[in-house]
C-alpha cells in the first residue's frame, strides 16, 4: 500500500449485459465512492459499462463474451494486473471471480490482496480459498457460500434517494392504493404470480421494467380482466419519481441475491410487502414477508392496512437509512479491504 489510507484498487467486472443491472450499478457506484474517498481506482469491464464511472477513474476494456477459460483473456488480464501494480484486486461477480481464482492458482504474487464479491445465488462458485476476503451482498447469500471468511456488505444507494419529485401519472391514478413493482420482465421476478394475486387486491398496480416475458404478462393481465387496474410501464428511467408517487411497493421475486428495489423503497419511505427474498427478509417484520406460493395468500397480505404496515416498518426504515447508503457501503468495503491486508 502507498500508505495506510490510500489504496490502488482494480475492480474487475466481466458482464455481457448490454444494459445496467444490479451488478453493473453496484460496480459503478463502488468505483465512484472509492475514488471520492481518495483511493486510486481502475475498472476493467466491457465498453458498454464504462460511461458511468466519474472522471479520474481509470478504464480498461475487456470483452465479456470470451470464455473464462480463454487463454488469451487470462493472459491479457494477468498482464494488466501485473503492469498496474495494484494493492488490491476486487472481482465483481462469479465470472470475474473465476478468472481471478484461475490466475491466482498459477501466480501467488498476483496482488497483495484479492477480494471477490458475489451478488446472486449459484449452483457452483469459484475456488474461494484463493481469495483473501469474500463479500456477499446479503446474509442469506453469505450462508450459501462455501467459505468461512465471508463478510456481508449491503449494496448502497444515494442517501438523498427519497427526495425525488413524485410522478404525476401515479398521483392521478385510480383506484387507490397504488402499488409499484419494478424489475426485468423475467420469470424469476414472479410478476405472473403477482398478476394472478392482484385479482383479489384493492387498488391498481404498475409494473416498471421490460424483458422477454412482456407479451406473456400482458396476456395474463387480459385473461384476468385486469387491464383497467394493472399496467406494464415498460423500461423507465424515473423509478425514484414513480416510487415517490406510489402508496406501496411490492416485491414478488422467487430469488434475489440483493433486492435493490427493496433498498430503494426503504430510502423512499414506502411500505413494502415482499416474498421471502433478501434483503427484505433481513429487514422487514415477519408478518410482511410472504413465505408461501398461493396467489390468494399474497393477495390477503397486500390487502392489509397500509398505514399500519408503514408504522410497523419504522425500525426497518431507520436501519436502512444507516446501512443501505453508498457511504455505508464504501466504509464497510474499505474495512474488508484492510482486513484482507492483515490476513495476507
Amino acid at each position: 500500500m502507498a500508505d495506510s489510507n490510500t489504496l490502488n484498487i482494480l475492480l474487475v467486472m466481466v458482464s455481457a449485459n448490454p444494459g445496467v443491472g444490479g451488478l453493473e450499478k453496484h460496480t459503478r457506484e463502488l468505483a465512484n465512492g472509492l475514488a471520492k474517498a481518495g483511493h486510486r481506482v481502475t475498472v476493467i469491464c466491457a465498453t458498454a459499462h464504462q460511461h458511468g464511472p466519474a472522471q479520474g477513474i481509470g478504464h480498461i476494456t475487456l470483452n465479456p463474451k470470451q470464455s473464462r477459460y480463454n487463454p488469451l483473456l487470462l493472459a491479457r488480464l494477468y498482464k494488466q494486473i501485473r503492469d498496474g501494480k495494484y494493492d488490491l484486486v476486487h472481482a465483481q461477480g462469479t465470472k470475474a471471480a473465476a478468472l481471478i481464482a484461475t490466475l491466482a492458482r498459477f501466480s501467488h504474487s498476483l496482488a497483495p490482496a484479492l477480494v471477490a464479491s458475489f451478488h446472486g445465488f449459484k449452483s457452483r462458485y469459484p475456488a474461494l480459498h484463493r481469495f483473501t476476503a469474500v463479500i456477499a451482498v446479503s446474509n442469506a447469500l453469505a450462508q450459501h457460500l462455501p467459505c468461512a471468511r465471508v463478510h456481508v456488505v449491503y449494496n448502497g444507494l444515494p442517501a438523498e434517494y427519497g427526495e425525488a419529485t413524485p410522478s404525476e401519472m401515479l398521483i392521478t391514478a385510480a383506484p387507490k392504493p397504488v402499488w409499484l413493482a419494478v424489475g426485468r420482465l423475467v420469470s424469476v421476478k414472479g410478476f405472473d404470480f403477482l398478476i394472478d394475486s392482484f385479482k383479489d387486491v384493492k387498488g391498481c398496480l404498475y409494473i416498471a421494467g421490460d424483458g422477454p416475458d412482456k407479451a406473456l404478462l400482458q396476456q395474463k393481465i387480459l385473461d384476468n380482466e385486469l387491464q383497467h387496474r394493472v399496467t406494464l410501464l415498460g423500461h423507465r428511467d424515473d423509478i425514484p419519481a414513480l416510487m415517490a408517487a406510489c402508496d406501496g411497493v411490492v416485491i414478488s421475486s422467487q430469488r434475489e441475491g440483493f433486492s435493490y428495489v427493496f433498498a430503494e423503497a426503504m430510502l423512499a419511505s414506502k411500505p413494502v410487502i415482499s416474498t421471502n427474498v433478501p434483503i427484505a427478509n433481513e429487514f422487514l417484520p415477519e408478518q410482511h414477508i410472504y413465505r408461501s406460493n398461493t396467489p390468494d395468500g399474497f393477495a390477503s397480505l397486500l390487502n392489509g392496512d397500509l398505514d399500519t404496515v408503514y408504522q410497523d416498518q419504522a425500525g426497518a426504515r431507520e436501519r436502512a437509512y444507516k446501512e443501505l447508503t453508498i457511504e455505508a457501503m464504501i466504509n464497510s468495503t474499505v474495512a474488508v479491504y484492510h482486513k484482507a491486508f492483515v490476513r495476507s
